[in-house]
């Protein structure tokens, strides 16, 4: 499977499991993370840790031989919102979407030979949704990184606030599930009302307010109410729509 789910004590543990491509993101995994965001959302599980398998890359961003798609639907607390903290586990690369992943993650825990590149002003792609990081960095800062695609250690990125902890490599996983078992403890209610609430005070990008509109219309276009309108429109007769 190109994303894993496991459910332990309260705590899920996602990992896009693609180690033979750095973990690139391609629409299997796409795919598998929308699941698991859904899954984690509807499910009993209190706190998420979201990983890539191995230590040489978190996510090396798009699958170049696989293209991936709509990444936005991949991406936490995006395509499927929820109130439930999510943590995000790196080592190594995160590369384009990787970072994106990091952002829309509500805390990270990086090992210290992790690497955030966002390359999308070299390659000529952007989806815009990276647009979205003054939510998580200082503006100069970010908007330099996000133009350069120079790499930001996890170091620099501590420093700045965008990473929680910094630890050795091949720790990341434990260190967040440690962080995700003290905040599992605490009263559920409680804790999903501080991260709706928290939430609601960051600055919302263009994008935050379009993809969930983007959603809603695709599911219209892609409906059986959609085919039934067509379908009656040519046989000249009255729609009768179910609204599914």
């Amino acid at each position: 499977m190109e994303v894993t789910y496991d459910s332990r004590d309260g705590i899920a543990l996602i990992t896009i499991n693609r180690p033979q491509r750095r973990n690139a993101m391609n629409p299997a995994v796409v795919k598998g993370l929308t699941q698991a965001w859904q899954r984690f959302d509807a499910e009993d599980d209190r706190v998420a840790v979201l990983t890539g398998a191995g230590n040489e890359a978190f996510c090396a961003g798009a699958d170049l031989k696989e293209l991936p798609g709509e990444v936005w639907r991949a991406l936490p607390n995006f395509a499927v919102q929820t109130d439930k903290p999510i943590i995000a586990a790196l080592s190594g690369y995160a590369v384009g979407v990787g970072c994106t992943l990091s952002l829309y993650s509500d805390m990270i825990v990086a090992s210290e030979s992790t690497q955030f590149i966002y390359p999308e002003a070299k390659v000529g792609m952007f989806q815009g949704i990276m647009g979205g990081f003054p939510k998580k960095l200082p503006y100069a800062v970010g908007l330099e990184w996000i133009m350069t695609g120079d790499p930001m250690s996890a170091q620099r990125a501590y420093e700045l606030g965008f990473v929680n902890r910094v630890c050795e490599v091949g720790q990341q996983v434990d260190v967040a599930l440690q962080l995700a078992r003290k905040i599992a403890s605490g009263a559920p209610l409680v804790v999903r009302a501080m991260k709706h609430l928290a939430l609601k005070t960051l600055p919302a990008s263009p994008m935050d307010d379009f993809y969930p509109q983007k959603r809603m219309l695709d599911a219209i276009a892609k409906s059986q109410d959609a085919e039934e309108g067509v379908r009656a429109f040519n046989e000249k007769r009255k729609a009768n729509f179910m609204g599914s």
